[in-house]
């Protein structure tokens, strides 16, 4: 009999709690939608989607266990030059606990607005989600007192009670800012809050009476901290108030990956919820790529671990992040277009008297006059130049439609190629970087996969330049002068004096191997050549600059993609 009121109890105690407070999860760094708004669009790994899952089943051993799932997808809509951007995601949770089956289910739209600072070291979100919630109770699953016939429950007694809705639905929000910071490129700290049911909606099942449900307030802060080239580890503090009720879960899980590929791991960890000695948690995962599995046991701790067996929750969790953000590229709206670029011009005019005058000069591009456009040196050369004598007079063929199709060309370079003092051509450079594809893919943080695709696109592009060469060759032999416009890039792995360098000895390599393939009539212009080499002064900010993370900043796609020249523009005419 005692046994009976205790559960008796229990069950009224254990609804309570539901009602009163909204579900939580052991694993809520892995359930971004839920813990913050402000993370839409803000992944882990850097992808532009991002699927997100939990389920979570508590108390089994008790009459009145409950279970909770929630399922999410975000991504990036946009980034802006400046450093906005726009997130946004979907997602939902279903909640199911008791005797009367008291159902929660909760559709929601989120979206993010960003604003990255410091080179992107930092970024500030703020994000909000609406929805609504949708709650029912199965009042033939409940018991009352009216049932009890002296000795034992009958359900076949009225229940004496009468329930005037067993439906309600409120709108739901959340607000949310989180602040992310990078710490020497080896750590990203957010630290967030978010608030939910501001409004405090009505969620009672009887008409004419009232219910509010209490507002939530969230606040955390959690890490990432690389280790070595395949440790990381990820300490969190949440804490979480909804009224009376305060929740405070510490957690701390190491991941590390196998092999040079990186592409299999595990995470382990463990992890207390604090006030009210509540529960102990284990943590495991598995790891493919952008793909984590992870798993957590409460083990309950509390007064209440004589009725559990001291068993809590067990919990399963998955993130999945894919696709690449997508930026424009030349000749279109290229994103790279510097302030007051000073590009080399070579300028033919007729004086007064009738004189031919041939000569250089240098001319301030501001980038205020060509927002988003293609920079194509043509067009600057002939926009009207002050100058003191007549205009020039140059005879202008517009570059073919087949030529300016593949416009801009990036041709690519192995780490630290060419050496100083080298006069080796890029034809040359290419067969010895395409020869070096099996080490890449060994030892290359992005995989096999990843790095035979970027060097069939290193092939690709070489396979454009043959094609530009062999177009203009035929207007070279008609006695046509070409000029070709550069711009030179590097990974930032070396100091930015020495990548500058670089990138004008990668330019030159590329001239080399135009001046081999078309002759005389390219070398009268080969040393004016439009050459802007910007070194990494336009190399993105997390690009791995670690000379002991070698299989990031050396072998690694993103790295190897800001080794190259871009031709972007090529000047055809006749004297």
């Amino acid at each position: 009999m005692k046994r009976i009121i205790f559960f008796g109890l229990l069950t009224i105690f254990t609804t309570k709690l539901i009602v009163a407070q909204d579900p939580h999860f052991s694993q809520i760094q892995y359930n971004p939608l839920y813990l913050n708004p402000a993370f839409a669009g803000v992944t882990e790994y850097g992808k532009a989607n991002r699927l997100a899952g939990n389920y979570r089943d508590q108390w089994r051993t008790l009459p009145v266990p409950y279970s909770t799932t929630t399922a999410s997808y975000d991504r990036l809509l946009k980034k802006f030059q400046k450093g906005w951007l726009i997130g946004g995601g979907v997602s939902f949770l279903y909640d199911k606990a008791g005797d009367g089956n008291l159902s929660i289910f909760n559709p929601n739209v989120s979206m993010n607005f960003g604003k990255y600072f410091n080179k992107e070291k930092q970024l500030l979100t703020l994000g909000i989600t609406a929805g609504i919630t949708i709650k029912s109770l199965d009042e033939l699953g409940l018991q009352f007192d009216n049932q009890y016939n002296g000795s034992t429950f009958d359900p076949n007694l009225p229940s004496g009670e009468d329930f005037s809705n067993n439906n309600v639905s409120y709108p739901n929000f959340t607000l949310g800012l989180n602040f992310r910071t990078k710490i020497k490129e080896k750590a990203v700290l957010d630290i967030g809050a978010a608030t939910s049911n501001l409004h405090q909606p009505n969620q009672n099942f009887l008409y004419y009476t009232s219910s509010k449900l209490p507002a939530r307030h969230a606040a955390y802060a959690k890490a990432k901290v690389n280790i070595k080239d395949n440790w990381n580890i990820q300490p969190g503090v949440f804490f979480q108030n909804q009224r009376k009720a305060n929740q405070v879960l510490i957690n701390a899980i190491a991941e590390v990956r196998f092999n040079e590929k990186k592409n299999f791991g595990l995470g382990f960890g463990a992890g207390y919820r604090a006030i009210g000695n509540d529960a102990a948690i284990a943590y495991l995962s598995f790891l493919y790529k952008t793909l984590r599995v992870g798993a957590a046991y409460d083990f309950n701790v509390s007064g209440l671990r004589k009725a559990s067996k001291a068993q809590g929750a067990f919990e399963l969790a998955l993130t999945y992040e894919f696709g690449e953000v997508k930026t424009k590229q030349c000749p279109k709206c290229p994103s790279y277009v510097p302030a007051n670029v000073e590009t080399i011009v070579r300028v033919k005019y007729e004086d007064a008297d009738n004189n031919l005058v041939d000569t250089i000069i240098n001319r301030i591009v501001p980038a205020d006059s060509v927002p988003r456009q293609y920079i194509d040196s043509i067009e600057l050369i002939l926009k009207p130049i002050a100058l003191k004598a007549p205009a020039p007079s140059v005879t202008v063929v517009k570059t073919t439609e087949k030529i300016m199709s593949m416009l801009p060309i990036e041709l690519y370079f192995d780490n630290d190629m060419p050496k100083q003092n080298s006069n080796v051509n890029y034809g040359e450079l290419y067969n010895s970087y395409t020869a070096r594809k099996a080490t890449f893919e060994s030892k290359s943080v992005d995989g096999a996969e990843n790095v035979g695709a970027f060097f069939s696109q290193i092939d690709k592009n070489f396979q454009s330049v043959s094609s530009v060469v062999q177009a203009l060759s035929g207007l070279v032999d008609s006695g046509y002068v070409i000029t070709l416009e550069f711009r030179g890039y590097t990974s930032p792995l070396a100091s930015e004096s020495y990548n500058k360098k670089l990138s004008e000895r990668r330019i030159s390599s590329i001239i080399a191997y135009f001046d081999s393939k078309l002759g005389e009539q390219f070398k009268i212009l080969s040393k004016t050549a439009l050459a802007i080499p910007f070194g990494e002064t336009l190399s993105p900010k997390e690009i791995s600059d670690s000379g002991k993370d070698r299989a990031k900043s050396e072998f690694g796609v993103a790295a190897s993609k800001q080794r190259k020249v871009e031709i972007v523009g090529i000047r055809i005419e006749k004297p």
